[in-house]
């Protein structure tokens, strides 16, 4: 079984606004790296809610963080409602609740933390609690997968602007080229493998080299997903970055393609995240940039 990814694509109600991250000046937080097919996997960190300690996923491909209703949150007060929609189309309605004293755990260093978050907080949930984007506004960072860490505050040197994506601007993604087609891939941790619109392969079949008849996913919703494999020969990320040998999963995007866009039909998953050092700076939450470095 291979997990897709989770995507909260669209809120119906914007939350309200959090405090900004602590980045330490020189703090190492471990990964927990479960390792899956055809490079793919799942990243996991430790995380603590006032004095809750727990995991979750961290998903730069969700806006925002989602945790699933429980005893331990069933206290933490709401401050509005909103929606969560998955790769499947499914939605579910939620609570926006604010939680206080929100950290990442180092193993170097201070904690990466915030004084008061808004997360969302969903009944019928079947994933996993979900580290969203927004826990890193004001934050720079690397994210080193092989070396299951993230670095704050993250390597210096030269960045790029990161393209935003989304009906908000708060999903991010990165300028590709396939061949001589461009392409914008969203940034997200949480999908296992990368993944192509369909839409977007049956009009570039020349560039997709079918690999396996169908594999089997399910998204954060728990819905199942059968989507046939490929693997792409080359993805240009710019500057001598390139992605070789690339498996992704095809399916429709659906909701997905409302809310990235046209121009976004690649979902660079952790497959696209392993081979490169990838840092990330959100100090200037309008204009954010990225780095890829070869390790």
């Amino acid at each position: 079984m291979i997990r897709l990814r989770s995507l909260i694509a669209a809120l119906a109600c914007l939350a309200a606004p959090s405090r900004p991250a602590l980045a330490a000046e020189s703090s190492v937080v471990a990964l927990a790296v479960t390792d899956g097919e055809h490079g793919g996997g799942r990243i996991h960190v430790a995380a603590r809610f006032g004095n809750v300690l727990g995991t979750m996923r961290l998903d730069t491909g969700a806006s925002s963080t989602r945790l699933r209703a429980a005893p331990w949150n069933a206290e933490l007060p709401p401050v509005g409602r909103s929606e969560s929609e998955s790769a499947s189309g499914r939605t579910t309605r939620c609570e926006d609740v604010e939680a206080q004293n929100v950290q990442l755990v180092a193993e170097e260093g201070n904690n990466i933390g915030r004084g008061k978050y808004v997360v969302t907080r969903c009944e019928e949930s079947g994933g996993d609690d979900l580290l969203g984007l927004d826990f890193f506004r004001n934050a720079r960072f690397t994210l080193d997968l092989d070396g299951r860490r993230m670095m704050f505050p993250g390597a210096a040197g030269p960045l790029a602007p990161l393209r935003r994506l989304g009906p908000d601007g708060r999903l991010v993604g990165v300028g590709t080229r396939l061949g001589r087609t461009e392409a914008i891939g969203l940034v997200d941790s949480g999908a296992e493998l990368s993944a192509v619109d369909r839409r977007f392969l049956e009009r570039h079949r020349s560039l997709f080299k079918p690999a396996r008849e169908k594999a089997h996913a399910s998204d954060a919703s728990g819905a199942a997903i059968s989507a046939k494999l490929y693997k792409v020969a080359e993805i240009d990320l710019g500057q001598g970055r390139v992605l070789r040998d690339l498996y992704v999963i095809a399916y429709d995007f659906g909701p997905l393609r409302r809310a990235l866009g046209r121009d976004a039909p690649l979902i660079l998953g952790v497959n696209a995240l392993r081979p490169l050092l990838w840092t990330f700076d959100f100090t200037t939450p309008d204009a954010p940039q990225w780095r890829a470095d070869p390790r």
